[in-house]
């Protein structure tokens, strides 16, 4: 029997090989690892585990997560992903090959990477070339986010579309990983920028999710006060999408940079659980890709659009990087895709 406490996260460590079927049965787990267990690897996942402790001081937090009956396990795709990238041998054929053996994470990634969005030269034909252009970050990065816009049963919220939503998360995830680029950061870091970019509105999933009538009047208060979302969130539920959002990827263990970007995306501040520099200028990222985006598509005119923040960006020493940033992603925008091809209306 498994012991469910609200400030618990629930870690399965087993021998049995089935394991879509451990996860089936024990729907109450985030994470699963297999037996034999490197003691490193053990560690280092209850390292992350205890480093997110910052975001479950918030009792209203924990209140509202404690109305959940079960937050959604990691998606069996990305867990299998996850497994495979853990082996010594791993090679992108192996990644490539592994995909193609699940036909919706195969169709899904075929789908994500021969759109507009990527802008690639050619037509991709399989899994295993997608996973040699793109590397193994990003494909990881969209399997999770589209197997959560999948995968979650989420309710019609009045106001709200998801496919735009979902659209809006892919143009933040390039503009962030554009503004790393003209930062000099590495593919690893710009890759890690795209991923936080494309899940940092992930915690809207959740509370439509498991609270679709409350963010009806959410939205709803939105349109009629002209408010930012995130300051009506928090007078509803007293979190924001960004807190919930960082809650279940910490769960599941994403890495805490991530975790952090997605959690503080609306609301930056220098915080210790970044980590060094790399982590704070990933959460700048991320804020200023998201306000860029929202500035330059507006999809609804009566939302209240967010604000740079400045004090934050002049703390971390980056304000004076805002003009290269705002045009890098100004010709994302006009061209409409990461490499300058059409990514259609929104």
């Amino acid at each position: 029997m498994l012991f469910r406490s609200l400030h618990m996260t629930r870690i399965i460590l087993s021998g049995h090989s089935e394991r879509e079927a451990i996860m089936k049965s024990v729907r109450l787990a985030h994470q699963y690892l297999s037996k034999p267990c490197d003691p490193d690897e053990l560690k280092q996942v209850l390292q992350k585990t205890a480093a997110m402790r910052w975001l479950l001081t918030r009792d209203d937090l924990i209140n509202l997560v404690s109305q959940i009956e079960s937050l959604p396990p990691l998606p069996h795709s990305y867990s299998r992903l996850m497994d495979a990238l853990e082996s010594d041998d791993v090679t992108m054929e192996k990644v490539g090959e592994l995909i193609s053996q699940d036909m919706g994470m195969a169709t899904t990634v075929l789908k994500l990477v021969n759109s507009a969005f990527f802008g690639l030269p050619s037509q991709v034909a399989s899994p295993s070339q997608a996973v040699s252009l793109l590397g193994l970050d990003i494909i990881k990065g969209l399997v999770l986010s589209q197997g959560l816009f999948e995968t979650l049963k989420i309710q019609r919220v009045p106001g709200m579309s998801f496919e735009k939503l979902w659209q809006h998360c892919q143009a933040v995830g390039c503009m962030a990983k554009q503004i790393m680029q003209v930062e000099g950061q590495d593919r690893s870091l710009t890759d890690q920028a795209f991923i936080a970019g494309i899940m940092h509105d992930v915690g809207k999933l959740v509370l439509a999710t498991v609270k679709a009538r409350e963010y009806a009047t959410v939205i709803e208060a939105v349109r009629r006060s002209n408010r930012p979302v995130m300051d009506v969130e928090r007078k509803v539920f007293g979190v924001t999408h960004g807190e919930i959002g960082a809650y279940l990827l910490g769960l599941w263990g994403v890495q805490e940079a991530l975790v952090g970007a997605i959690a503080l995306h609306n609301n930056p501040v220098y915080a210790s659980a970044l980590g060094g520099g790399s982590g704070r200028l990933l959460l700048a990222a991320v804020h200023a890709a998201n306000v860029f985006e929202h500035e330059f598509r507006v999809i609804n005119p009566g939302y209240a659009r967010p604000g740079l923040d400045q004090g934050f960006l002049n703390d971390v020493n980056l304000l004076d990087r805002l003009p290269a940033w705002r045009q890098a992603c100004q010709t994302i925008a006009t061209s409409e895709g990461c490499n300058g091809s059409s990514q259609g209306s929104r």
